[in-house]
C-alpha cells in the first residue's frame, strides 16, 4: 500500500515547493518516490532540480479521460543523483485546471503508481483564478491524499491570509508545516496563533528556511536532506 502525500500552500511564495522537493529527496534515500508537479499556475520543480525534461510533463496527461498510471509515469524524469526519485515536470506555458478537476483526471494514476511514495506539489489550489469553491477543492484534495501538508511562512501578513483561507476552506484533514525564518520567541507566538485559530490542524514544526541552502540547491539541482522527517511526520515507508 503506497503513501499518497499532497503538499500545498495558501498563496505563492511560502516555500512549499522547496519543502516538497526536499521531502521527496529525503524519502528517496529509503524508498521509491514519484514527485508530481501539480501546480496549476505553473510548475517550477524541474527548474529547481535542473532537470532536462525533453518535453515530458503533466500537460501531456490532460485529455478527455482520466490518465492511467503508466501514462503518468511515462512523463517522469529520473533525478541523475538519485535513481529512486522520479519527477513529473509541471506546466510551463499556461494555467491548468481548478484543483477538483485536475484531481478528477489524475487521481487514478496517482493511486496506481508503482512507487512507494507519491508526492504531489499542488501549488496554492485554494486561490486558483478559476476556483469556484475553496471547500470543494479542499475536499477533493483530502479525498485523494491520505496526508496533506500545508506550508505557511511565519510572516504576519502571509500568516493572517493563510489562516483566513484555511478557515474558509475547512479541509477535512491537514497538517501545517511552518516555514520559520525568525527567532525562538517569534516562533512560539506563531505556533500559539495557529493553535488558537486553526485548532483542528496539527502543526508540524519541521521546516527552518535556510537561504544558503536554497542557493546551493539552485546552483546544483541537489536538494537538502531533512534528517528524521519521516519519523517526525510518522510517514511509513513501504520500501524501507
Amino acid at each position: 500500500m503506497r503513501t499518497l502525500v499532497a503538499v500545498y500552500t495558501t498563496r505563492a511564495g511560502q516555500t512549499s515547493t522547496h519543502w516538497a522537493v526536499c521531502l521527496a529527496w529525503t524519502l528517496a534515500e529509503r524508498a521509491r518516490v514519484l514527485l508530481v508537479d501539480c501546480d496549476m499556475e505553473g510548475g517550477t520543480i524541474a527548474d529547481l532540480l535542473l532537470l532536462r525534461t525533453d518535453d515530458r510533463g503533466i500537460a501531456n496527461c490532460f485529455g478527455d479521460r482520466p490518465v492511467t498510471a503508466s501514462e503518468l509515469t511515462a512523463q517522469a524524469v529520473t533525478h541523475p543523483e538519485r535513481e529512486s526519485l522520479r519527477v513529473v515536470p509541471g506546466l510551463s506555458r499556461s494555467y491548468g485546471y481548478e484543483m477538483s478537476e485536475c484531481l478528477r483526471k489524475l487521481a487514478p494514476a496517482l493511486s496506481g503508481a508503482d512507487e512507494d511514495v507519491v508526492i504531489a506539489d499542488l501549488g496554492h489550489p485554494l486561490s486558483h483564478p478559476g476556483l469556484r469553491s475553496p471547500r470543494a477543492a479542499a475536499e477533493a484534495i483530502c479525498s485523494v491524499f491520505g496526508r496533506a501538508f500545508i506550508v505557511v511562512r511565519d510572516e504576519p501578513a502571509l500568516l493572517s491570509r493563510s489562516i483566513a483561507v484555511l478557515q474558509a476552506a475547512r479541509p477535512p484533514h491537514g497538517e501545517l508545516i511552518v516555514c520559520h525564518q525568525h527567532g525562538r520567541a517569534y516562533r512560539r507566538a506563531i505556533l500559539e496563533s495557529l493553535g488558537r485559530n486553526l485548532p483542528e490542524m496539527a502543526v508540524r514544526d519541521v521546516w527552518q528556511w535556510d537561504e544558503a541552502r536554497a542557493t546551493r540547491m539552485a546552483e546544483t539541482g541537489v536538494p537538502a536532506a531533512l534528517p528524521g522527517v519521516d519519523r517526525e511526520l510518522n510517514l511509513a515507508l513501504v520500501g524501507a
